[in-house]
């Protein structure tokens, strides 16, 4: 089957893949509280939160973005934080203003093992995000992010997007996988998610030469 795949064409795999995507679905259909249960305590091995304390680059590729759009007086939030890599890098760097929302305790705990300067000082709320995200107010924070965590978020669970615009002043920045596919993942084109919610996208990077990212993930900068 995989010799198979590999002959056709990529302009036809294009055009196939929706259909796949589809019938994949239909039989690895799982259920939200499926989703939110695995990823409260992965088993598997794959996505253990001591594995998340590393690769830095993917922190040090984040910031670059983030720098360009707002300085270090900028009220931050990264949904699906883990064990705060990424926001340890922005503490570092001088961002004081940050918080994070994390649906793992034992994420959470880690990062206070880890970066305990940091989660003494930032805000963090242990929940899935379906559950916290609707208690912000307005506007509450000048930037948001996430990295490889809205790829994961269910079908039931896409009010959400509408409530990322709602709570950002200004910016939001995506680095997600559109493409690929799994039970609990669910490929989308942000692009297509936000700009019709009411956000503008000013910048986009294809993640093919990025270490650990590759083809499927794309970085997108939205404007309010």
């Amino acid at each position: 089957m995989k010799k198979i795949v590999k002959i056709i064409p990529k302009p036809i795999k294009l055009i196939l893949r929706p259909l796949y995507y589809r019938l994949y679905r239909r039989r690895h259909n799982k259920s939200r509280n499926a989703l939110f249960q695995y990823w409260r305590q992965p088993k598997d091995g794959c996505n253990a939160p001591e594995l998340y304390i590393s690769p830095i680059e993917r922190s040090q590729f984040l910031s670059k973005f983030i720098g360009k759009y707002v300085d270090s007086q900028a009220r931050i939030l990264e949904i699906g934080c883990n064990v705060g890599r990424n926001l340890n890098y922005l503490f570092n760097a001088g961002y004081k203003k940050l918080g994070g929302v994390e649906i793992s305790k034992e994420a959470i705990d880690l990062m206070k093992k880890t970066y305990p300067e940091m989660a003494e000082q930032i805000e963090i709320w242990n929940s899935p995000i379906e559950d916290v995200i609707v208690n912000f107010k307005g506007n509450s924070f000048d930037l948001i992010f996430t990295m490889a965590v809205l790829e994961h978020i269910h079908p039931d669970s896409k009010f959400i997007f509408s409530e990322m615009v709602r709570i950002t002043k200004k910016y939001l920045i995506t680095i997600e996988d559109e493409r690929g596919i799994s039970w609990r993942h669910f490929p989308r084109n942000y692009k297509k998610i936000f700009e019709p919610l009411g956000m503008k996208q000013v910048e986009q990077f294809n993640c093919k030469e990025i270490k650990d990212f590759g083809s499927h993930f794309w970085v997108r900068v939205f404007i309010k």
